[in-house]
């Protein structure tokens, strides 16, 4: 049985390693199904799931979308 997580929630910074560096963004949304978004013309799917939800993720610098599984992203202050 998978281990319970705690599910971010939409407005959490969040983080990961994009890279040698690390990228930054702010959850928009939780997704326990899977979601496919368009991400700088590629098309790019993640199969979120109770314990490991998919993150619709907005950069505010860059005005980019991406999609993240919790597994994939830390909280960050």
């Amino acid at each position: 049985m998978a281990k319970p997580v705690h599910v971010l929630h939409p407005g959490t910074p969040v983080s990961w390693r994009w890279g040698a560096a690390t990228a930054h963004g702010v959850i928009e949304s939780v997704h326990t199904e899977s979601i496919t978004i368009t991400s700088k013309g590629t098309q790019v799917t993640r199969h979120g799931k109770p314990h490991n939800p998919a993150y619709l993720i907005v950069q505010p610098h860059h005005a980019h979308k991406v999609l993240k599984l919790h597994s994939e992203v830390s909280e960050t202050p």
